[in-house]
């Protein structure tokens, strides 16, 4: 028997269609905003990699590594009659407007759906997109978001749809639809109906290994160039370990994702319904997984679907006033880092009013749960 929402311990309300097009309508804005601030062209991108799966898709020995096995956005973006760097641009805006929105009206009941989607907009890993939109990443933030609202609506079966045709996008969107699946063996205590929650991820690996293990026996493919194939030598994780020397560096790099967000997270955890609980526990081993095999600022800048809810719900907290002035300093920080725009100060000045501004809510914070 399927198990009603209230086993989520949280119940949705039906949202007017106006609510939704304002919060559409919302990010939106956020979203251009981020892209109208950022540099014109990326110093770094792999977008030749990328464009190269959309001209020559599946063919035998692709000369990219693991871009090669990334073809869904290159392939579907080859086929809008349109210029390609409009192409890019166009898709990075209208997926980010519409994760920012399906996170937002996720957290609705329980939060700001517009602290939630400004936090969202400005984090590091939206900004640095916005950055570098050559990229498939705006897919896979998109099948983060519906993740989460498909587990609040207990929706596994179309999870394991979405997930069988996004790792063709890019591999990262098997450790997303790996955290249900976790949530649901150690922290879910309907046991019937676990076998839900864990088909997407079956499916999802299955794919992908499957995929990948076709390409490089039948068409000449590897990964072996690549250096996050380096496993036992601490794949990409070695190597910005070795990069960034200065332990303030490092400590920087792990800030900047979402900035004070990760505190206002922390302590919005207690008060967050049970289902946004049992879903960022079951988080913490896929985004540790992508930490390991890519650049840890980026890789968890991909758990924005748990720790920007949580956030919200701390701040939901706090003074509407206070709430707002964390919020937007805390989203200058983030952007500044991610955009790496001149039209922004830079991001030590930018942290003083984001510190001032988060010591203010967490003083308003304790004041209220005294």
């Amino acid at each position: 028997m399927r198990p009603a929402v209230a086993t989520f311990a949280y119940a949705e309300p039906r949202m007017r269609m106006k609510s939704w097009f304002a919060i559409v309508a919302f990010n939106a804005v956020l979203a251009a905003s981020m892209q109208g601030l950022a540099p014109a062209q990326p110093r770094l991108t792999d977008r030749n990699d990328y464009d190269y799966n959309g001209r020559a898709p599946l063919t035998a020995f692709c000369p990219n590594s693991i871009y090669c096995y990334r073809v869904l956005v290159p392939m579907a973006l080859e086929l809008v009659p349109a210029d390609p760097e409009l192409r890019w641009r166009a898709f990075q805006l209208l997926a980010h407007t519409a994760t920012g929105a399906v996170v937002a009206v996720a957290t609705a009941p329980i939060a700001s759906p517009y602290v939630a989607s400004t936090l969202l907009q400005a984090s590091y890993a939206f900004s640095f997109t916005a950055y570098d939109p050559y990229t498939p990443d705006p897919l896979v933030f998109l099948i983060s978001a519906l993740v989460l609202y498909l587990w609040i609506e207990d929706r596994a079966l179309t999870i394991a749809a979405m997930a069988a045709v996004g790792v063709f996008a890019k591999e990262t969107v098997a450790l997303v639809v790996s955290a249900p699946a976790i949530a649901v063996v150690f922290f879910w205590n309907d046991r019937n109906s676990r076998w839900r929650w864990i088909l997407p991820a079956l499916l999802a690996w299955s794919v992908l290994l499957g995929f990948h293990w076709y390409m490089d026996s039948h068409a000449g493919w590897g990964i072996s160039r690549n250096a996050a194939a380096s496993f036992g030598t601490g794949s990409w994780l070695a190597i910005w370990w070795k990069n960034n020397p200065s332990l303030a560096h490092k400590a920087l790099m792990i800030f900047a994702p979402f900035g004070w967000g990760w505190v206002f997270a922390a302590l919005g955890y207690r008060h967050a319904p049970r289902a946004f609980k049992q879903l960022a526990a079951g988080a913490v081993l896929p985004m540790l997984a992508l930490i390991y095999v890519q650049t840890p600022e980026r890789a968890l800048g991909n758990a924005f679907f748990i720790v920007i809810p949580l956030a919200a719900v701390f701040l939901a907290r706090v003074p509407a006033t206070a709430a707002w002035a964390a919020a937007i300093t805390n989203a200058l920080v983030t952007a500044r880092i991610g955009l790496s725009s001149d039209l922004l100060p830079s991001s030590s000045v930018l942290l003083v009013p984001a510190t001032a501004a988060a010591a203010w809510a967490f003083w308003a914070g304790t004041r209220r749960t005294r």
